[in-house]
């Protein structure tokens, strides 16, 4: 086979690894903000609230996580976008593309995107997916699986706790209480975001924009050449 009718292949797949690193880099150097976020909630939040309104809090947190990760699949699909119209302009004009070639490469990118953690995101993100799309739908699998309740119920509880201790301790009690509740939505995060402490094959938000890239480059991909 000439390397002529393989080379868009290459050029793909080292835009798809040059992706996969680079949101990777991007969730991780973007994650501190979201944690920052979450610990202004927990700071921000009045006593009541904490005690009497997990349910409103919980709505907050996962509004929170969901926002950022929409955020994060924006910025990665459109740097993707980038990078893959550039490495396309740089193939000559008369390069033929071999359709048993890309047909073969086209029906193993799922698997071979999906080494590691990413494939069972790889199998949830729609076929159609495209460079333009930017939807929280892709997320919405949190919809069952988000932040639990005893996660925000027991630091809740401390915080009330504390309103029986008296007041000379109560702001003290108060602080501890915002710090545990703070560090489990730390955690929280990272098991979204990251998959941390979930089943290896679990979906995350890194996964999910991985596959999303690569997804958006396979239909660009085929509708140019």
């Amino acid at each position: 086979m000439e390397f002529r009718s393989i080379a868009p292949q290459l050029e793909f797949l080292e835009w798809r690894d040059a992706q996969l690193s680079a949101v990777s880099s991007q969730i991780e150097n973007s994650f501190p903000t979201l944690l920052e976020n979450l610990a202004n909630q927990v700071e921000e939040a009045s006593l009541v609230d904490l005690v009497r309104s997990t349910v409103r809090l919980k709505s907050l947190v996962q509004n929170t996580i969901q926002t950022w990760s929409v955020i994060q699949m924006a910025e990665a699909l459109e740097r993707a976008e980038a990078q893959l119209d550039l490495a396309i302009q740089q193939m000559p004009d008369d390069l033929i593309m071999n359709s048993d070639v890309w047909e073969n490469l086209n029906k193993a990118l799922p698997a071979l995107a999906g080494v590691g953690l990413i494939g069972a995101s790889v199998a949830a993100i729609p076929t159609v997916v495209s460079f333009a799309t930017v939807s929280t739908s892709i997320f919405a699998f949190w919809g069952t699986a988000t932040v639990s309740w005893p996660l925000l119920a027991l630091g809740a509880i401390g915080i009330g706790v504390g309103t029986l201790t008296g007041s000379k301790s109560l702001k003290l009690a108060q602080t501890r209480a915002r710090a545990r509740l703070r560090n489990r939505l730390h955690q929280e995060a990272a098991r979204q975001v990251f998959g941390i402490g979930q089943k290896p094959d679990a979906r995350c938000v890194l996964n999910d924009i991985q596959a999303a890239v690569v997804q958006a480059g396979k239909n660009r991909i085929r509708t140019t050449t």
